[in-house]
């Protein structure tokens, strides 16, 4: 198989695009020809050796999401079979083929590219699962989306919609901001610039919003809480930017405030929480939104653009 690997940890002169061995299914996995996958914050983190990632193969090959056609399957598989046009997570998947466990491999929605495809698994399920599964929200309910540019952001202001919420998010240039309109926010507010404690207060006539969905950490995790309004509910699914947060224990039990993160859910979870989000996808209800293409060759230029945060939604990879 083609793919895109690096067998050392550093800049962008690490990253290498060569033939490797092809995976071979085990008894449960399934073999998937990629037409499309994605990057993550993390494919940064493993190529630079940061947040604590040391290499877990001699050539690390990024990746987690696929989206293609069945091209094997181990000798227990029996949900799916060559041929079938499938959405997945797996591993190493900055590939031409790519293995995912059967339970993770899902039908791919009619009418539904294989590149919307690709954009999908990761980030819309972790959007999915902290707003459905964990913070519960319910229509008429006021959400704040930190960060509308993310893969995660651009989900979660559009399931927050579909649940009927009210949407606040925020986004650090006014092209991100119009976007995030475009896409179902009420406001947008500048976090680099402006006072994100305030704008939400004047937007709830001082009450403050029911939910709020954050991966960014420490840089907004004050005002993240102090958004809140009485027994509010935070919920994070990353610390892309900082792990480490004040909170004031007084406020928390004052205003009867629940802090929760998504945890690592078992494939079981995992599965139960792609269906749902791919029945909302199939539905139109959520689209994904891709802010860029590249092949194989063009990883290097990728990672840059994951690396510069210039982008609004996910950036996809087309083996």
């Amino acid at each position: 198989m083609r793919a895109a690997f690096h067998e050392s940890q550093g800049g962008l002169e690490v990253l290498r695009v060569g033939d490797l061995p092809d995976p071979e299914p085990g008894p449960h996995d399934v073999l998937i020809q990629v037409k499309a996958t994605s990057m993550d914050r993390v494919d940064v983190y493993w190529r630079e050796g940061s947040h604590g990632m040391t290499l877990r193969w001699p050539q690390h090959v990024g990746g987690r999401d696929i989206s293609g056609v069945v091209e094997a399957v181990g000798s227990q598989v029996t949900t799916v079979e060559e041929g079938d046009r499938v959405v997945a997570s797996g591993e190493r998947t900055h590939a031409t083929l790519a293995l995912a466990p059967e339970d993770l491999v899902f039908p791919l929605p009619d009418g539904i590219s294989f590149q919307a495809g690709g954009a999908t698994p990761t980030a819309g399920r972790s959007a999915h699962q902290a707003l459905i599964e964990k913070a519960q929200i319910q229509s008429g309910e006021t959400v704040l989306v930190m960060a509308a540019g993310s893969g995660v952001g651009s989900f979660g202001i559009q399931i927050a919609r579909a649940m009927g919420c009210r949407v606040i998010t925020t986004a650090g240039s006014a092209a991100k901001r119009a976007q995030a309109v475009e896409l179902g926010a009420e406001l947008a507010i500048d976090h680099y610039n402006d006072d994100i404690v305030a704008a939400v207060r004047e937007a709830t006539d001082g009450r403050g919003v029911d939910v709020v969905l954050d991966h960014l950490g420490t840089p907004v995790f004050a005002a993240a809480v102090r958004s809140l309004a009485p027994e509010g509910r935070f919920v994070t699914c990353g610390v892309t930017a900082g792990h480490m947060g004040e909170l004031h224990l007084g406020q928390l039990f004052v205003k009867g405030i629940t802090l929760m993160g998504v945890g690592r859910p078992d494939n079981q979870r995992i599965a139960a929480t792609m269906r749902g989000l791919l029945a909302m996808i199939a539905k139109g209800q959520v689209t994904p939104v891709i802010a860029a293409s590249f092949g194989l060759d063009e990883i290097a230029e990728a990672h840059r653009l994951m690396e510069s945060s210039d982008f609004f939604g996910k950036i996809v990879l087309v083996p």
